[in-house]
């Protein structure tokens, strides 16, 4: 049985995210979560919420992130299965959750700041993350070239 082959978007979006390009993750899964249906829609959904959530740390915006965090998790657990489109989907849910619940529990705790943040990876079978180069980060949003 052969593997399944995914959008070159996808590949990249799983780097970005594991990389921490955060908001270029949820740039380049936007695309394609605008084009897709049904699970697939609400996978690339849960990721895009992932992703925002970390946006949102970077930016010191607690309410953000626990919003976020939030609509990730519900998104996550209305799919089928630990694994969905080669992502170990309970494993980032798990890992998530272990990251915001104290800020979920206590609301005094201060967010860790983001450059100290562990933040989780993406556990992946059946395919290999895309990197992606200097340039298209430049095309994904935030990043500004090399003044060299």
């Amino acid at each position: 049985m052969s593997q399944p082959e995914y959008l070159p978007g996808y590949t990249k979006g799983v780097w970005l995210f594991n990389e921490r390009y955060f908001f270029e993750c949820h740039e380049i899964l936007e695309l394609l979560w605008l084009e897709s249906v049904g699970y697939e829609k609400t996978h690339y959904q849960t990721l895009i919420h992932g992703a925002v959530c970390f946006v949102h740390w970077e930016n010191g915006n607690r309410k953000g992130v626990l919003s976020l965090y939030r609509t990730f998790r519900q998104k996550a657990e209305s799919l089928p299965g630990a694994w969905f489109m080669g992502v170990h989907l309970a494993q980032l849910v798990a890992d998530m959750s272990a990251l915001v619940e104290p800020y979920r529990n206590d609301p005094d705790l201060p967010l860790t700041p983001f450059a100290t943040l562990r933040t989780p990876r993406m556990e992946v079978q059946g395919f290999e993350p895309t990197p992606v180069d200097e340039a298209e980060l430049l095309i994904l949003g935030r990043h500004e070239a090399d003044e060299s």
